[in-house]
């Protein structure tokens, strides 16, 4: 079916075709204008050769250092040291102070013992024998203990040691122990007064006369 506004405007459809083929061309003339102006303006890529210039290179001789010389240090000189003078050593005396006074203490001088007109005798009948000691009389221990006795001058007998062990402690001790509390002499007279003396006395243990 044919269409009715062309039919009715054949001449407005003959320009409307002729105007879009010039507008057409003209866009096509007016990109390759713009093209070739770019072109001669140089947005092309231009192909330049490079040169790189000649270095020139030279040695230059640098004077060596010259090594510095060490000074030794002067050697130290050796002086001779006299030997020096002794001095005496001062003495210091201290004057005696007049002031002052010496005391003299005399010494206490122990008046001399006289000897005794008659040494210390023993009364018999208090010189009896210790009863034997029963383990020492178990195990046949005998012998005899010599006794150092000092006598007051009331005749008792005020200290007693041992001078020579019979060999058993036990015998020694019960002949020291009884002559202490048993044992009286008549003491010695000096000047016709009783002092006292010392005496030694010995004690036999005898297992034949044991009790």
């Amino acid at each position: 079916m044919n269409n009715p506004a062309l039919m009715l405007h054949p001449p407005l459809a003959q320009a409307n075709a002729g105007w879009r083929r010039y507008a057409g061309i003209g866009l096509a003339v007016t990109l390759n204008g713009v093209l070739v102006w770019a072109l001669a303006n140089g947005l092309a890529i231009k192909l330049t050769k490079y040169v790189p210039p000649v270095l020139e290179t030279r040695v230059i001789d640098t004077p060596q250092a010259q090594p510095k010389q060490v000074v030794p240090p002067p050697s130290p000189k050796m002086e001779k040291v006299l030997p020096t003078e002794q001095m005496p050593e001062p003495v210091i005396q201290i004057a005696p102070d007049p002031a002052a006074q010496t005391i003299q203490v005399p010494q206490q001088q122990t008046p001399p013992v006289p000897p005794a007109d008659a040494s210390a005798s023993g009364l018999t009948n208090t010189h009896t024998t210790p009863p034997y000691p029963p383990m020492a009389r178990r195990l046949g221990q005998q012998g005899t203990v010599v006794l150092a006795i000092t006598v007051g001058a009331d005749g008792a007998v005020s200290a007693a040691q041992i001078a020579r062990s019979s060999g058993f402690p036990e015998l020694d001790q019960a002949a020291l122990e009884w002559v202490k509390a048993h044992w009286r002499y008549k003491p010695a007279m000096q000047g016709g007064v009783a002092v006292p003396s010392t005496t030694q006395a010995a004690v036999k243990f005898d297992l034949r006369q044991a009790h």
